[in-house]
């Protein structure tokens, strides 16, 4: 059968969730949907899911190694000419297929769209993205600077529509790191991008679980050295292709420097492993700044 788009979801022990995010995803001829399944405790409603969706495709994998491999798994399976993403526990909105429509013959190789952030169980309001969002709104009637923005700023893998060709010729995987492991896959896929879209509506909404792996991470030493390695390893790419951003850069100068920040001492020991003086920090996250601000587009 011919797909014309193809939905990756990870899931792992939250099926009720991950039903409302299929619920989100209007059943179609040419959708092939995905979800791989990261050694979950009981499988028994995953396989009613599969029972009651007869398109899904259900693939088990027990390698309990997290988001980024199995999202690579996923990608083995893929059989459409774009990729779209999900996390179990978030959902579409309704407008998704127009969207994806209005989209799917553009020249783009892939096309960025708007997203909301909303509590998951009472679905009110969150702001973990309205840093995001004021930032595109700030691009109103620029779209070249909105596009910009989205490609090295937007670095989840979901709100945006990848066209499979652009993934499989440029062999893109994700990191298989506890957590940031969309962080490289989203950079390298802007860069190999030789057309970038973006488009102003909704398409997909974040949930905010206290729960969740990433915002149990989040403040952990073993996370803030997990993402100091992603993070340098994406400023090595940008710096080997002379692209002016500085997210290692920024990071870290927030970390040390500002009040509230993360550990200083696991990330000074971090820049003494890897050779990173700390004058080095300062100048490049300064010379970050001002590149944004002189060409307009603020991160």
């Amino acid at each position: 059968m011919s797909y014309r788009y193809s939905f990756i979801i990870p899931h792992r022990n939250i099926p009720l969730l991950l039903k409302r995010c299929l619920a989100s995803i209007p059943e179609r001829e040419d959708i092939q949907v995905i979800v791989v399944d990261d050694n979950s405790d009981d499988v028994s409603e995953l396989e009613t899911l599969t029972r009651e969706a007869g398109s899904l495709e259900l693939v088990y994998d027990k390698e309990n190694k997290g988001a980024g491999h199995v999202r690579n798994v996923g990608l083995q399976y893929v059989k459409g000419e774009w990729v779209v993403f999900a996390d179990a526990d978030d959902f579409f909105d309704e407008q998704l297929l127009p969207l994806l429509d209005r989209h799917c013959a553009d020249r783009e190789d892939i096309v960025y769209f708007r997203a909301e952030s909303v509590f998951c169980d009472t679905l009110s309001h969150a702001p973990k993205l309205d840093r995001r969002n004021a930032a595109l709104d700030r691009y109103a009637g620029r779209p070249d600077k909105a596009r910009e923005f989205c490609a090295v700023n937007c670095t989840e893998p979901w709100g945006k529509m990848i066209r499979a060709d652009l993934i499989r010729h440029n062999a893109i995987r994700f990191d298989e790191t506890p957590l940031a492991n969309d962080f490289y896959f989203s950079v390298v896929a802007a860069y190999h991008a030789r057309h970038i879209g973006f488009d102003d509506s909704r398409m997909y909404v974040y949930t905010v679980r206290p729960e969740s792996l990433s915002y149990k991470l989040c403040v952990d030493e073993t996370a803030l050295k997990t993402r100091l390695s992603v993070y340098y390893g994406v400023q090595r790419f940008y710096d080997e292709n002379k692209i002016p951003y500085m997210p290692f850069y920024e990071f870290v100068f927030s970390g040390l420097f500002r009040s509230g920040g993360v550990s200083k001492s696991v990330i000074k020991g971090f820049l003494r492993s890897n050779g990173v003086p700390e004058w080095c920090v300062c100048l490049r996250y300064l010379k970050g700044k001002l590149y944004q601000y002189t060409v307009g587009v603020h991160l």
